[in-house]
């Protein structure tokens, strides 16, 4: 009896052993193939950036190419509507951006659902701004807000979707300064800046990270930042707190998958991100350039985008 007894239980270890390293092996399996990262904007705005500043360094810790797919439309619902439908297998992710992605299927209908992922890691919070060309005759936000009111709905303003972190930004501007404006939505974040700089609107709504280097560079004047305090890359530029507009915004923007994709998967994308966000040559580049990293892994990235949106 007891010889059977010692058999039965060596059977049981065995198979939890052979179960951990068969689930040990899946996790190290991953990735052997290229993985696509599908953006739902056009090159040059905030989604691109982000995965152009992170992409070569996980490609050298995972070991594979990982290829920009963009798929811009409809604030990146036709990037989102796609990898809701991929296989959940770890070689689709796609960028999410707040709030215009998880605020899209409360203003219209769309094809997919905030349920059909699983949150993988946020990278970057970074703050509102607005900007306009450096010979604009606005040279202050009390200038701009002067004109507003002289002329209403006349000054253009340029916006990266409808909605998004830049439409909301000025909708409460409005509320806050009792003004109207004209906004201009653009295919991302990048063409609404361009035009700015370019004389053919007014202003643009942005985000630091995306044009500091055109304002270090003397190229776009920024009026105000919508953070709370003074941003230390530009602290010559008040916040809209201090002018008077009491409000704040900004855009977190990470990657998620498709849900049902494993868990060892995710956590081996998440890690690799960690990792290159807590390189000493990433934060290098990161401070170089304006770009606030805020690493939230899997866990803390879905409880934020639960309190935040209420996306489950």
């Amino acid at each position: 009896m007891r010889k059977h007894m010692w058999i039965i239980t060596l059977v049981i270890v065995l198979a939890i052993v052979s179960t951990g390293y068969v689930q040990k092996a899946v996790s190290l399996d991953y990735p052997k193939k290229d993985i696509n990262m599908y953006i739902g904007f056009n090159p040059g705005g905030g989604s691109d950036v982000m995965t152009s500043m992170v992409r070569p360094h996980m490609e050298k810790i995972l070991k594979v190419t990982l290829l920009p797919v963009y798929k811009p439309g409809s604030g990146g619902d036709v990037a989102m509507t796609e990898v809701s439908r991929a296989k959940p297998d770890g070689y689709a992710t796609v960028v999410t951006c707040t709030p215009m992605v998880p605020m899209n299927p409360y203003v219209r209908k769309t094809q997919y659902s905030m349920s059909d992922f699983v949150y993988v890691a946020n990278v970057v919070t970074d703050p509102g701004i607005l900007v306009v060309n450096a010979q604009s005759p606005y040279g202050t936000l009390a200038d701009f807000i002067k004109e507003a009111k002289n002329r209403p709905g006349k000054l253009s303003v340029g916006v990266s979707a409808v909605p998004s972190d830049d439409w909301f930004a000025m909708q409460m501007f409005q509320e806050a300064a009792q003004i109207q404006l004209n906004l201009v939505p653009f295919p991302g974040d990048g063409p609404s800046w361009q035009a700015a700089m370019a004389g053919h609107i007014d202003a643009s709504s942005n985000n630091l990270g995306l044009v500091y280097s055109q304002i270090k560079a003397g190229k776009l004047r920024a009026l105000a930042i919508m953070s709370e305090k003074r941003s230390a890359y530009v602290p010559d530029v008040p916040t809209f707190k201090e002018m008077g507009s009491n409000f704040t915004n900004g855009s977190a923007r990470g990657f998620s998958m498709p849900k049902g994709t494993p868990k060892e998967i995710v956590d081996t994308y998440a890690n690799a991100l960690k990792q290159v966000i807590e390189s000493e040559e990433f934060k290098a580049k990161a401070q170089a350039t304006a770009f606030p990293t805020n690493f939230l892994g899997p866990e803390d990235y879905a409880a934020f985008m639960k309190r935040e949106f209420d996306v489950s």
